[in-house]
């Protein structure tokens, strides 16, 4: 694999990110499929992802665990806390509003980096940017307008607070440089579960439930985040962009055809606003990368 990164990394980043977008691609079904309390879900999958973290970390590369000081500071707060809030608003998310709504609001996170990056890293939003921003938010307005009288606004809501968490950490990482950010992210995926724990209606679960739950926690999550937090470093954030579209597109589409939950005419509208100026945007900034002026 090494070699493979080494004779050609845009199509080794390209292979890792997709693969990181097929893992979690399911992830919305899965969640579907163990039904119950969402929260009780987000305390076991904050646990068992942080265990896997740490563990492949002390596995893999036990010389790069933070020192004492790199574990509580600001860069490393931010980290631990967008990721317990991450979890602990995405399973709220799909607690309370349908997988469409949840996936095509959290489609949202890189638009709110860009806003982050320019607010505290004075990173400049051209125009084209700012447009699609406009545009992208307004297809979340129209997703709650059809929530608005079906009980689906609170889930919305916790959807772009999970868009936020994200492109919070993510704005935080471009700040990080090659350090080792991972094991701060087993910690807040940890936090995540157990902040959960009050808020979580735990009740008996099936074998098949335990099953997914840990499907779900165990290797969904570790495994998608590692291969998107890898993937990456090889590739351009446009293409990046274009590649995770797919787990908005395919995600819904599959909970639709598996179990049968209609997103609804405003989500299909909303949704269709922010897909096409998402895919509009990252083809015009791919375009630009492959051919500087």
């Amino acid at each position: 694999m090494t070699s493979f990164s080494q004779r050609n990394p845009q199509a080794f980043g390209l292979a890792i990110t997709l693969a990181g977008v097929m893992f979690f691609v399911p992830d919305a079904l899965v969640m579907r499929l163990i039904g119950g309390d969402m929260l009780v879900v987000s305390v076991w999958r904050g646990l068992l992802a942080g265990s896997v973290f740490l563990l492949a970390n002390l596995i893999l590369a036990p010389q790069s665990m933070p020192t004492r000081g790199e574990w509580v500071d600001r860069k490393a707060l931010l980290i631990i806390a967008a990721n317990a809030l991450g979890g602990l608003s995405w399973c709220s998310a799909m607690q309370h509003t349908s997988a469409a709504n949840a996936l095509l609001v959290l489609s949202v996170a890189p638009f709110l980096a860009a806003i982050l990056s320019y607010l505290f890293l004075r990173e400049r939003i051209d125009r084209a940017t700012a447009l699609a921003i406009a545009l992208v938010f307004a297809g979340v307005l129209v997703i709650a307008s059809g929530s608005l009288g079906h009980g689906r606004l609170l889930g919305d809501a916790f959807a772009l607070m999970n868009a936020l968490t994200i492109a919070t950490h993510y704005t935080t990482l471009r700040t990080t440089g090659s350090r080792n950010m991972l094991p701060q992210l087993a910690v807040g995926a940890m936090l995540g579960g157990v902040l959960s724990v009050p808020f979580a209606d735990f009740a008996p679960v099936t074998t098949t439930q335990e099953a997914l739950i840990f499907l779900s926690g165990a290797v969904i999550l570790p495994c998608t985040a590692g291969l998107l937090m890898l993937g990456p470093r090889y590739l351009p954030a446009p293409e990046v962009t274009m590649i995770t579209l797919l787990e908005v597109i395919l995600g819904p589409l599959l909970v639709w055809a598996v179990i049968g939950e209609d997103p609804g005419q405003m989500t299909l509208i909303g949704g269709a606003v922010i897909v096409v100026t998402i895919a509009v945007h990252t083809l015009r900034r791919l375009t630009q990368i492959e051919s500087p002026a």
